[in-house]
């Protein structure tokens, strides 16, 4: 029996067609939309390392960093609109040895403007030389 033979029935027909868009809908419907954002980030020192991170009560792995490189940065991310909606505070943080490190916060919503009506997260933090220990 070939596959014309098994679904010759009409009501067959429609109950295939069904089935896929129950399928597609519920592919698409539960994968969470990404979002690219750009990154525009420079240091003065240059060759500074910068990290990026996510936290919230709901998102799993929130005390762990993502290295985004050392600046100066131009770049993009794929970040999940979800992860970001769920977020108390999205954090980069520039570090270099022998200076404070420096810290930008948003909330999710300040940082979707930021990165949307902009078109990218840009910075360029001065960093203060630490006085020498002895």
């Amino acid at each position: 029996m070939n596959i014309r033979e098994k679904f010759a029935n009409p009501l067959q027909q429609v109950g295939l067609v069904l089935a896929s868009l129950l399928l597609a809908v519920a592919v698409t419907g539960c994968s969470s939309k990404v979002q690219t954002v750009q990154f525009k980030i420079n240091s003065e020192p240059e060759g500074s390392h910068v990290v990026l991170n996510v936290s919230g009560p709901k998102l799993p792995n929130s005390a762990d960093w993502i290295y985004l490189g050392h600046t100066p940065i131009r770049g993009v991310r794929q970040i999940s609109e979800e992860k970001v909606a769920e977020a108390n505070k999205i954090t980069l943080k520039v570090m270099h040895a022998g200076y404070y490190d420096q810290i930008r916060e948003w909330d999710g919503e300040a940082f979707w403007n930021e990165a949307v009506e902009r078109g990218v997260i840009f910075w360029t933090p001065e960093l203060i030389p630490q006085p020498n220990s002895q």
